[in-house]
């Protein structure tokens, strides 16, 4: 209809507008995204060639997995009490539905239009990575930034991660031709690190790593590949050994915490006997980190902190290293968390194995059929209050494992659909020979197991995007 006011391309730049409009609006805009699920569904209504759609759609597997897991959730309100649940879930849902429908149904865009769209999206992570950063490092205060999450501004952190490594793969290939990217590939190298998002830094290392690989492979160097396979193992190996040593304080003094607190209040504005600005007691906090530079738990230890250590203890900084930044802080608070686990609260990685205990018990009641859409919720916490969980009821959450996830709303069908979805993305990535396509399969498998990816609209934009835009061949995405 609308080519008869706009001329014969007018549907194909709506369905490109409608592309740009996902392709930035999951980096910082819910509303872009909600405004490319509408405007890519009246596209297809006005044009209404239903025939070609379903001809297309017909072609697609991949589609036809994906469809089919977004109807078992349908499915599963049968077996859940709490209808009204399940249905404001399937709303969210909508764009697993409607995402892949919009983008296969129409063919994909030329190569020159494609490398535009990726444009577009490395200019928006650019821009919102610069906003972020210099938000948190020079307006904290004024913005009421706490921790290093809260750096994220337009969305998860989590996913925003994410997304700058996958940035960081398009960069690199685009290197090869316009070698000022390289500049670009630093910067989300930087921000990854300085972020300290472990999803973001698993996906920047699977970036590198598929890089290095596909590069390696395409010039027959197997020995390479064998060194570069022997160097991440022995990284590897490190890594679980440094996670695997005690952290020990030495005590110079005996410990005063009258005195301390006396000084304490000397120095800051905070009560000595209230928390800090992340919700933690303050006295332990200011003990762990006047003993971690080896002080003394005394008024001698309070007096020996610089004026920017007080804002560091005043922020939530419990030790000197963790205040020093970067993936070396994350990877200290994770080492410090698994050899402290008597209390879980505030603590990712501990709340996250306690998500997984309380996941999997349930799970054991219900492996079959699951609890169904609606009653996840329900369940986690009648299950979490059954167990006597040491988690505070506001720390009382949803799974954050996707597997388990899937594994509870839809049963073990619906794992094995959501599981063989994956694999059979990878399968055509590399018939295809797209080595875009893998890295983002791969990212998506891995990510899943330390977050609900597909729980939040941003997270089910940016796996539908990219999963229905890669189920096709995409020009000039072949290996390097």
């Amino acid at each position: 209809m609308l080519q008869r006011w706009f001329g014969t391309k007018a549907h194909t730049r709506l369905h490109y507008l409608t592309l740009l409009f996902f392709v930035i609006g999951m980096v910082c805009s819910k509303f872009l995204m909600s405004m490319g699920l509408l405007l890519g569904s009246l596209n297809l209504l006005l044009e209404a060639d239903f025939k070609t759609y379903y001809r297309r759609l017909k072609e697609n597997r991949l589609v036809h997995l994906l469809l089919l897991f977004y109807f078992l959730f349908w499915l599963s309100l049968l077996w859940s009490d709490n209808w009204k649940e399940g249905f404001d879930q399937l709303r969210r849902f909508t764009s697993l539905l409607l995402i892949p429908i919009i983008i296969s149904a129409r063919p994909l865009p030329t190569a020159r239009k494609i490398e535009g769209l990726w444009s577009f999206f490395l200019g928006a992570l650019l821009l919102t990575s610069l906003v972020n950063s210099i938000s948190y490092h020079f307006f904290a205060e004024q913005l009421h930034l706490v921790d290093i999450r809260e750096m994220s501004l337009f969305g998860s952190h989590i996913r925003f991660g994410i997304l700058i490594g996958l940035g960081l793969s398009f960069a690199l290939f685009r290197m090869q031709k316009q070698k000022w990217y390289v500049l670009l590939a630093f910067w989300f190298l930087f921000y990854t690190l300085d972020s300290q998002a472990l999803s973001g830094v698993l996906t920047v290392v699977l970036v590198l790593l598929g890089h290095a690989i596909s590069f390696l492979l395409n010039r027959r160097k197997w020995g390479w590949v064998v060194g570069l396979g022997s160097v991440c193992i022995a990284l590897l190996s490190a890594l679980v050994y440094y996670l695997a040593q005690p952290i020990e304080t030495r005590e110079t003094c005996p410990p005063n915490p009258i005195q301390m607190a006396q000084a304490w209040q000397k120095r800051s504005t905070l009560p000595f006997d209230g928390q800090d600005l992340r919700g933690q007691v303050l006295a332990s906090t200011v003990e762990r980190f006047v003993l971690s530079k080896n002080g003394c738990a005394a008024a001698s230890g309070i007096a020996a902190l610089s004026q920017e250590e007080i804002r560091w203890i005043e922020l939530g900084f419990a030790d000197i290293r963790e205040a020093q930044g970067g993936l070396g802080a994350r990877l200290f608070g994770l080492r410090y968390q698994l050899h402290h686990s008597n209390n879980p609260n505030d603590h990712s990685l501990l709340e996250r194995i306690e998500y997984w205990r309380n996941a999997t018990s349930l799970i054991a009641d219900h492996w079959l059929i699951g609890v169904g859409i609606g009653d996840l919720t329900d369940q986690m916490q009648s299950r979490y209050e059954e167990r006597g969980s040491q988690l505070r009821p506001d720390r009382r959450l949803r799974p954050h494992n996707y597997y388990l996830t899937t594994w509870l709303n839809l049963g073990i069908f619906g794992l094995c659909i959501f599981v063989g979805l994956l694999l059979l993305f990878i399968k055509r990535q590399l018939q295809y020979r797209q080595v875009q396509g893998i890295l983002i399969g791969l990212t998506f498998i891995l990510t899943l197991f330390i977050e609900d990816g597909l729980e939040t609209q941003m997270g089910l934009t940016i796996f539908a995007f990219f999963f229905a835009f890669y189920s096709r061949r995409v020009v000039h995405s072949t290996f390097l």
